[in-house]
């Protein structure tokens, strides 16, 4: 298993948007669906990637996602 989430390069395109939502529900899962906003949470989980895809250090929070994913594909 990898220790670190993938880059902005090792993502195709055209699965970042779907990377995105995912990271977003996860931040309105977070406050219980409470309050919020849907773009909101789309916008933030969108620069969490634009950062951890620019530093050299991944965020625990977008690899706990790529890792959540890898998970339930193997589940399957």
């Amino acid at each position: 298993m990898p220790t670190s989430s993938p880059t902005e390069a090792e993502i195709p395109a055209i699965q970042r948007p779907a990377w995105i939502a995912e990271a977003a529900y996860y931040r309105a899962e977070r406050r219980g669906f409470q309050g919020g906003c849907p773009v909101e949470d789309w916008l933030a989980a969108e620069r969490e990637m634009d950062q951890t895809a620019a530093s050299s250090t991944p965020s625990p929070r977008v690899a706990l996602v790529f890792l959540d994913r890898r998970l339930a594909s193997s589940v399957d």
